[in-house]
Formats: C-alpha cells, sequence, structure tokens
C-alpha cells in the first residue's frame, strides 16, 4: 500500500495510528534521505528543499549541502566534514566549543575556521547558494563585498572559479591565505608550531612584506603566511585579554591552524585535486567593478553592516600592523563615509545603490544575485534595509524572485531581522 493510501484509510477510519505515518523528510524529497544533524531551522530545511529541487539527480551527491545521504549512500558534504574538530576547539571557551562542535557541517570546516570573521556567512550556507542558482563547475561567481572569503572558498571547494573583492587589505589577506592553504604541502607544514619563537621573532622585525616578497619557494610563502594570519589573530586576541602575552597566544593559535590544516587535507587530498580558482582584485571597491559587462555568473554578497560594526575599529590592530593608513580607509569604506550618522546613512545608501547598479551591468541575463541582508531600523533612521536594496535592485533589472527570513544568531543587539533574497537578472538591460 502507497503511503498516500495509508493516509487516507486512517482519516477514513478516522483511526490515529501514528507508527504507520510515513516520514514526512521522506515524503518531502519523494525517496530515502537523511538531512545532517546540523540542520535544525525551519530556513536550513526550505533550503534543503530548493537545492534538492534544482540539482540535476546525478549531482546530489556531489553538490548537496545539507543531506548526510541519499537512498543510503553518504553524500560527499558529509565524507569531507565527519571529522574532529579538536584542533579547533582546544585551548577554547565552552561557548566557541559548542560553537565548531555543533557547526562541524556549518561553520567549521576546511579552512573557513582559521580567523572567524565577525558578521561571516556560514559556508553551508554559501553552498546550498550555488546549488540553487545553478552555477556549474569552471564558471564563475562573484563576491564584491568578500569580507574573510567564506564565498570564494566554498566557491573553490566546489571547482567553482571566483572573484573576490574587498576594500580591507587584511579581508584580503585573509581570503588569500584560507585559499593558498588548501593547497599546502603538509608535509613540510608539520611542526611549524614547534618554531613559534623564531616566527614570532620573523613577524615583529621591521620590513615584513619586504622579507616575505623575499620568499620564493612558493610553498614555504603559503606556510609563512598561514603563520602571519595566526600572528595578526593572537594580535587581535591579546589586545581583549589581559591573562597572556602575544607570544603566548600566537603559539597556541599557531598550533591550531596547523593542525586544522593538516587534518583536513590528509583527510580529504582525493577531494582537493580539481579547486576553482580565484582571483583577488586589491585596491577597487564594489561601487566601480572592473570587470566586463554580463561577464559574471553569480553574484552572492551581504552588504556591510557598517552601521552595526565598525569593521575599522574591528580590525585595526592588524591593519596598523601590516602598515596600512586606517583613516585612508576609512574614508573610502561602505558606511563610514560622512562627518556624521546622517551623512554616514546618507552616502551608505547612496553606494549601495551603486552597489546593486555594478552588480547588475557585469551580471549575464537570466542568471542570480543572492544577498544576506541584516536590518535594524534604529540604526537606519527607521530605513528598512532589505527594501531600499528591492528598490535599487528592481531599477537596474534585478528583479526579486524569493524571500527566505533567516534567524539572527550572534547579532542579537544590533541586526532584528535577516533576509535572504534572490534576484535574477532580465534580458533587457
Amino acid at each position: 500500500m502507497k503511503d498516500f493510501d495509508i493516509i487516507v484509510n486512517m482519516k477514513a477510519k478516522n483511526k490515529a495510528d501514528f507508527y504507520l505515518l510515513p516520514s514526512f523528510i521522506n515524503r518531502l524529497f519523494n525517496q530515502s534521505v537523511e538531512l545532517l544533524p546540523s540542520v535544525d531551522e525551519l530556513f536550513e530545511l526550505e533550503l534543503a528543499y530548493m537545492e534538492f529541487n534544482s540539482l540535476p539527480e546525478k549531482d546530489h551527491l556531489e553538490r548537496l549541502a545539507y543531506f548526510k545521504s541519499i537512498n543510503n549512500k553518504s553524500t560527499k558534504h558529509f565524507l569531507m566534514y565527519n571529522h574532529s574538530v579538536n584542533s579547533l576547539t582546544n585551548d577554547r571557551s565552552e561557548k566557541t566549543k559548542n560553537y565548531f562542535e555543533n557547526g562541524v557541517f556549518s561553520t567549521g570546516y576546511a579552512t573557513h575556521g582559521l580567523f572567524p570573521y565577525r558578521g561571516k556567512f556560514h559556508p553551508q550556507l554559501i553552498k546550498a547558494f550555488l546549488n540553487i542558482i545553478g552555477i556549474k563547475k569552471s564558471e564563475i561567481i562573484l563576491d564584491p563585498l568578500c569580507g574573510s572569503g567564506t564565498t570564494n572558498i566554498e566557491a573553490a571547494l566546489m571547482g567553482i572559479n571566483s572573484i573576490a573583492i574587498d576594500l580591507s587589505p587584511f579581508c584580503q589577506l585573509m581570503t588569500k591565505v584560507k585559499y593558498d592553504s588548501l593547497t599546502i604541502d603538509i608535509k613540510a607544514l608539520k611542526g611549524i608550531s614547534k618554531k613559534s619563537e623564531e616566527l614570532f621573532s620573523f613577524f615583529s622585525a621591521n620590513n615584513l612584506q619586504k622579507r616575505l616578497n623575499e620568499i620564493e619557494n612558493e610553498q614555504k610563502k603559503k606556510i609563512y603566511n598561514l603563520a602571519l594570519l595566526a600572528f595578526l589573530d593572537s594580535l587581535g586576541y591579546s589586545k581583549r585579554v589581559i591573562s597572556a602575552s602575544h607570544e603566548n597566544l600566537f603559539s597556541v593559535v599557531l598550533r591550531r591552524y596547523e593542525e586544522t590544516v593538516y587534518s583536513f587535507i590528509l583527510n580529504n587530498s582525493e577531494y582537493l585535486k580539481n579547486l576553482g580558482n580565484l582571483q583577488i582584485l586589491n585596491g577597487v571597491t564594489a561601487t566601480e567593478l572592473p570587470l566586463d559587462n554580463n561577464s559574471i555568473d553569480g553574484v552572492i554578497t551581504s552588504p556591510p553592516y557598517s552601521f552595526a560594526i565598525d569593521y575599522i575599529k574591528n580590525d585595526e590592530a592588524q591593519l596598523c600592523f601590516l602598515g596600512y593608513n586606517i583613516n585612508n580607509i576609512r574614508s573610502k569604506m561602505i558606511g563610514l563615509i560622512g562627518k556624521n550618522k546622517e551623512e554616514r546613512l546618507e552616502n551608505y545608501f547612496n553606494d549601495m545603490n551603486k552597489v546593486c547598479s555594478e552588480i547588475a551591468r557585469v551580471l549575464k541575463p537570466n542568471k542570480y544575485l543572492v544577498m544576506i541582508i541584516g536590518s535594524n531600523t534604529n540604526q537606519t533612521g527607521g530605513i528598512r534595509l532589505e527594501q531600499t536594496i528591492i528598490d535599487s535592485c528592481k531599477e537596474y533589472n534585478l528583479k526579486l524572485v524569493k524571500t527566505i527570513l533567516k534567524p539572527i544568531k550572534g547579532l542579537r543587539n544590533t541586526m532584528k531581522d535577516e533576509y535572504i533574497l534572490f534576484f535574477k537578472k532580465g534580458l533587457k538591460t
């Protein structure tokens, strides 16, 4: 007897034999599936349903983001990331341990867990977006406000090429290190944390960039850049705590970075042979993209929440150490331009309008923009940011085709709502 017939008969007989009810999940997907244990939000179930029905069946095991198995066969996502996260949780607070342990399939896998950046995307979310909007291997995805590069790293892991743009040199560095660390020679990496004193002295001496540029061996340069990110991570942490020195914290963080990268590559070398290419564009902004018209296959991004997070202040220690003029960067960063709150808000909305215009220009017709937008009317003068973006996109032939409400985690004090917006570019320009 079919599941539907069972339900009809139960209703007809007015029985409550709950144990005869078919699995809701299997009914939803019309076959035997098992979702990953971390799927515990309604929006995740909706995204799982969307990606499942957007991908060809032959690509399900290879690409799905929210599934553990299909018809008793494990997905690639489960096989790649079903490993211990001890390297990320050792010597961490209980809150941080729980974050990574609960997010083994959603947040901290691969190199995404290196330098967890405030307000960053969940990589599993990005993977689902790439599936839903139909980005194929070798196609190009753009994140014009890339932050720590989550979209770009996830695209690379799926064999998709990407372009990363961010005004902050520190964000560019994070993105580069996370990408390059996917192809580090782990034999050369092994034991690097035992040289923490030597490396600390190297990074603390003058003319650091010049000495880094003099490293000719590509693998050695990748390892030194990974160690530099650990140095900058521990530098920021040392500014917030007084119980440990920068040098002591560097030793701990470097060991964590080494173990994270080593373990991931060791367990997944067969899956890392065909990574997508990454191009990081330096010295450009999202308001003036140096890209050809109709050249990009998809855009996934999130506007800067500058009215909630002062990114320059957040990264001040790292930017200053690297020798950058933070006032110069601040004068160009979306949301931070202006003498007072009113000016900054006006400039913010004007700049985001330009960003929407540029995205529409470079995106191919019939392709998609996915934007995650948080909004807090208390900080935007009563203006809802997501509606402003929707209006701007409509002006530039980007039609809103789908909206999903996503619960906020981590920014509840500053952001009330968060929306996932899917826009499709029309044929007419």
